[in-house]
């Protein structure tokens, strides 16, 4: 991987300021103004349709942004922002991984995504993506299969005792445990900055981004009539709804057993002063079988332990931690970490995923509107796709050639009710 870009100052503030609050035609024009002096913004290609993306998430966000440099006319509409707490693509960071049991279409995709996450970061001039390999400890069975894919695929990786643990990292605890898989590839991305900082870019490439409630608006005659943004008409040649947990609530019929919203809560571990041992450059991503963490970038250990599968309203739902998990949390720092016993919980987070009933995406027409398209159901693992995701429905929209094995996967007959599933698998 190459090293580090130079840091770019955030400008999102100014952004916002130069029009997302005001009016749309005081918008668009403010867009167009500024899109006129900066160099790189893609022309407006009229054979392409006109497209609303609903959503600024991994789905939407990375999907405006190809739209834009396609040559489509692209409106990006989120109800809170993009990078805002109540979305699943927010919070401080995520894991890029590659070990994906026998799943091979996320083992090759999340290579692509480890490539794409490096080049668009050179690109954006911002530091998203950390990588620093990762630690899984798995079944036999599940060993098994995760090597074969590797092998298959002519991925690195190694198998590690107890010994070989303690010799490469001695600030961790695994004598419990037969052996480890590790693999040198993915790492830690950011996820509110880089979300932010696609935002930026889309609109520097002559995006627009408005901040409001988008819902569906008439269906007739095969189509969607018109999208409806705080109740008034926004026309549209095509509509990606990418609104991540509020899919269900968008399409309570089509979508409200087929995706479930459960919460989750994240915990920051803060290093003791000079101890730099828990450094994503001195520590691979560790998970367990029922807990997860990202090496300190630069809030701390995060540490993500499993909860029942506990319904979560992405606009109303409370977002402080619970007792009970922190005790776990600590507990396990305490198990796998030693040295991290005992330091102060320097931030939380609370939010939510969505899953599927069997963990692959959903990305698909509307039955009933040939004009809109649907994606979502990250089933925990989005995320680190995002590059990838949006160059693949850039695709699907225009209607460019696609992999027919990848689309079947994703399709809403592929899937059933989720509400019955457990919390899944993530990270």
């Amino acid at each position: 991987m190459t090293s580090s870009p130079p840091f770019a100052p955030t400008t999102r503030r100014a952004l916002l300021a130069a029009g997302l609050a005001g009016s749309a035609a005081s918008l668009a024009g403010k867009a167009a103004a500024q899109v006129a002096v900066r160099p790189g913004a893609p022309a407006i290609n009229r054979r392409l349709p006109d497209v609303v993306v609903v959503g600024a998430g991994a789905f939407g966000g990375w999907t405006a942004l190809a739209l834009r440099e396609a040559g489509a006319r692209v409106t990006l509409v989120d109800a809170y922002g993009p990078g805002n707490p109540r979305a699943s693509s927010g919070d401080e960071s995520r894991l890029l991984r590659l070990s994906y049991g026998t799943r091979d279409i996320y083992t090759l995709w999340a290579q692509r995504a480890a490539a794409l996450w490096d080049r668009r970061q050179q690109e954006f001039g911002r530091r998203m993506y950390y990588p620093n390999g990762s630690l899984r400890v798995m079944h036999e069975a599940e060993l098994a299969a995760q090597r074969a894919v590797f092998d298959r695929h002519a991925i690195p990786y190694e198998v590690l005792g107890p010994d070989e643990m303690r010799k490469r990292w001695p600030q961790l605890n695994y004598d419990d445990t037969p052996h480890v898989f590790y693999e040198s590839t993915g790492g830690v991305v950011k996820a509110r900055e880089s979300m932010i900082a696609v935002s930026e870019v889309f609109m520097q490439k002559g995006g627009e981004v408005r901040i409001g409630h988008a819902r569906p608006g008439p269906m007739s005659g095969g189509a969607m009539q018109h999208l409806l943004v705080d109740d008034a008409p926004l026309p549209a040649g095509l509509t990606l709804f990418a609104c991540g947990p509020w899919l269900p609530k968008v399409f309570p019929q089509l979508l409200g057993d087929r995706i479930r919203v459960p919460r989750r809560e994240l915990f920051y571990v803060g290093s003791p002063i000079g101890d730099h041992r828990y450094r994503w450059e001195h520590l691979p991503n560790l998970a367990d079988l029922d807990t997860y963490t990202a090496s300190d970038v630069d809030y701390g250990i995060k540490v993500a332990s499993r909860l029942p599968d506990t319904p979560m309203d992405p606009d109303f739902g409370a977002r402080m931690p619970t007792e009970f998990l922190r005790q776990q949390v600590e507990d396990y720092v305490a198990r796998r970490m030693p040295g991290l016993k005992g330091q102060p919980i320097v931030a939380t987070r609370t939010c939510q995923t969505e899953y599927s009933d069997n963990s692959h995406f959903i990305i698909d027409r509307h039955p009933e509107a040939a004009n809109v398209w649907i994606a979502g159901a990250g089933s925990g693992h989005a995320f680190k796709m995002g590059p990838v995701l949006g160059d693949y429905l850039r695709d699907r929209l225009l209607g460019r050639p696609t992999d027919p094995a990848e689309d079947a996967l994703f399709t809403l007959a592929s899937h059933k009710s989720a509400l019955a599933g457990g919390a899944g698998g993530g990270a």
